[in-house]
């Protein structure tokens, strides 16, 4: 009876795996174009924008003491 009840827990999954006669659904490709990563990228490039403005501010500013000098 024990062994009726494990078989029947092992088989179970696999009854949700069977395939049917239906198409499967087509993806478009624009909601492929992203990634998982994604957001992570796009704050990283945001940063190195900001570190970029950052040195350009930078260097303006020594420019301009320099003028003075």
């Amino acid at each position: 009876m024990r062994s009726d009840y494990f078989a029947m827990l092992l088989l179970l999954p696999l009854a949700g795996c069977g395939s049917s006669d239906e198409p499967a659904e087509q993806v478009p490709a624009e909601a492929d174009a992203g990634n998982v990563f994604e957001p992570l990228t796009d704050s990283l490039e945001r940063a190195e924008g900001v570190e970029e403005t950052l040195r350009d501010a930078a260097a303006e500013r020594r420019r301009q003491l320099e003028a003075q000098e």
